[in-house]
């Protein structure tokens, strides 16, 4: 018996080059389910076929000294994250662009969400692999008018990327994409949990998801 094939695989860029302070402590290295935010979201990264997977870190060193166990990751130093997130997605996609020069698209992900589906993952390099648009972003059911994570940014849209500047990464460029912005159908059950405050990771603790 002939075993189902995986979508083709593209890079996934996991931007965990923010400073936290909501939170008070690195928020990638906080702990959920035996493991770290940043183990869970590179593995459902590698678990839904993207390859190769990238860690953007101001300074990778403390992440991945405290990380646990990643498996195979290249990390991207961004000195300049402070100034937004922009400046994390660009270094993202430019490591990914030299990492792997023949991806077509680059997902990208956060590492301070947790319980990212690997389903989704695969799901958006599907889309990916259908072609149709520049960019295909996740659309869980419970909010689909809601562009969610993973997003994959098709390479005619990285010199537009590059200029975008502070903190608001590819949001402006996506919505002004019109028909060329892909919607990829999730269930809500799939969407992952945001963790920016405390009060939030209490939540995600307790609800024991």
């Amino acid at each position: 018996m002939t075993e189902a094939k995986g979508p083709p695989p593209q890079p996934y860029v996991v931007l965990a080059a923010g400073r936290s302070a909501r939170m008070g402590r690195p928020k990638p290295l906080l702990p959920w389910r035996g493991r770290t935010l940043l183990q869970h979201a590179c593995a459902a990264a590698r678990e839904g076929g993207a390859a190769p997977v990238l860690v953007v870190a101001e300074d990778p060193a403390p992440l991945a000294a405290g990380a646990g166990p990643l498996g195979p990751v290249i990390w991207v130093a961004c000195p300049r994250a402070a100034e937004g997130q922009a400046r994390s997605l660009q270094a993202g996609l430019r490591a990914a662009a030299a990492a792997a020069p023949g991806a077509s698209a680059v997902l990208v992900g956060l590492a301070d969400q947790a319980g990212l589906d690997p389903r989704a993952v695969a799901a958006v390099l599907w889309a990916v692999a259908g072609g149709g648009g520049d960019a295909f972003v996740a659309a869980y059911s419970d909010a689909p008018e809601v562009p969610g994570h993973p997003v994959a940014l098709g390479a005619a849209l990285w010199p537009a990327v590059a200029a975008v500047e502070g903190d608001v990464g590819a949001r402006t460029i996506l919505r002004h994409l019109g028909p060329r912005l892909v919607s990829v159908p999730l269930p809500g059950s799939w969407r992952p949990f945001d963790c920016d405050t405390p009060q939030e990771y209490a939540a995600l603790l307790a609800a024991g998801v």
